[in-house]
């Protein structure tokens, strides 16, 4: 192989020493072709590409995830639409990479010749299944154990940001804050990262004054609402994430109207968790048609929501259903706009 040309791209491939043989996977191209992985449940991958040409084109997909033999596909085509055939271990790197040329065999000899596209190749790593959530569940309730933590009534669900934030959201989007794509904040293998829209909302409280802390690491401007006004029968629930950044552990919950395009999404992905009896946030029924936010409360554990629909903020203060206040900044004063990564050397968090 010479060049970065598809042009250029030659392979001889001998099928009786495959897992020894050097395909271009881990060179660059010049090529715009762009390829995008889809996952359905539980460990299907599909593989796609937005280009159409006029007429079908021999595509040729070369695969490989950490520590496995190299594979490679062909498909024919107008456009790549390729799912694997066979389903991928959670929590495994791997990479793909697309050429378009003619494919040739010889024997036990296969000759590849890209003479149109060699693709970029595109790194990813395969999600949780609901069997590899339940066991990262079990760690979490493992750890509560472990925790002199107890069930309380909160008050508000809260979000910590700039007064950049709020005031775009009254100039340009008429008093609405709207969800957005899940950052890759906590575990890298939670099938909710990039994947889904919503917004998230602390319990976090501090355990002299019952209220919520006292400092904020995003942002002087808080936003309190009323937790049960966000917290309704008419949603579900269910648990996505459990990580650290090297001092405090957090549980991530989604909470998600019910029968909506979000909740079929994590119906078939993630765990449900009964949104009136579960180990960290629920419902409680101190009225007919009144309920109060149970959250479960310790120094070593925090539970933040997911709340994946939009919030007008002009209708939740005119209704007194919510409050602004100003908090002190610690730290950066702001979150990091990819998230931050999971540390993968706890052993209480880490599958």
């Amino acid at each position: 192989m010479k060049g970065h040309l598809a042009s250029d791209l030659n392979l001889n491939i001998r099928l009786s020493a495959l897992d020894h043989t050097l395909l271009p996977i881990d060179r660059d191209s010049k090529d715009n072709l762009q390829i995008g992985v889809h996952h359905k449940p539980n460990s299907r991958y599909t593989f796609k590409s937005n280009q159409k040409y006029q007429s079908d084109k021999t595509w040729i997909l070369i695969f490989k995830q950490h520590g496995e033999k190299m594979n490679f596909f062909i498909y024919t085509g107008k456009r790549l639409k390729f799912t694997l055939p066979f389903e991928l271990h959670a929590a495994r790197n791997c990479q793909i990479k697309a050429i378009i040329g003619s494919v040739l065999y010889e024997s036990d000899l296969v000759r590849i010749f890209a003479n149109e596209v060699n693709s970029e190749k595109l790194n990813f790593k395969t999600y949780f299944t609901k069997q590899e959530y339940q066991s990262l569940l079990n760690r979490t309730l493992s750890f509560i154990k472990t925790l002199q933590g107890k069930f309380h009534t909160i008050d508000y669900l809260y979000r910590n940001k700039s007064e950049m934030y709020f005031a775009s959201i009254r100039e340009y989007h008429s008093g609405i804050m709207k969800p957005y794509k899940k950052d890759h904040n906590g575990d890298p293998c939670s099938v909710i990262n990039g994947r889904i829209d919503g917004l998230f909302f602390s319990t976090a409280v501090d355990f002299q004054t019952m209220k919520p802390l006292p400092e904020s690491l995003y942002g002087p401007v808080r936003l309190n609402v009323d937790a049960s006004t966000l917290f309704t029968p008419n949603f579900n629930l269910y648990f996505a994430d459990f990580y650290c950044h090297y001092r405090v552990h957090y549980v991530t919950v989604v909470l998600t109207p019910k029968r909506s395009p979000t909740d079929k999404f994590c119906e078939g992905r993630l765990l449900k968790l009964d949104i009136r009896q579960n180990p960290f946030i629920y419902l409680s029924e101190t009225k007919e048609y009144f309920y109060e936010v149970m959250v479960y409360l310790s120094n070593g554990l925090r539970v933040e929501v997911f709340y994946t629909e939009a919030v007008n903020i002009l209708r939740i203060i005119e209704n007194q259903q919510g409050h602004f206040e100003r908090v002190p900044i610690i730290g950066r004063g702001e979150s990091r706009p990819t998230g931050i990564p999971k540390n993968n050397l706890c052993k209480i968090c880490n599958l």
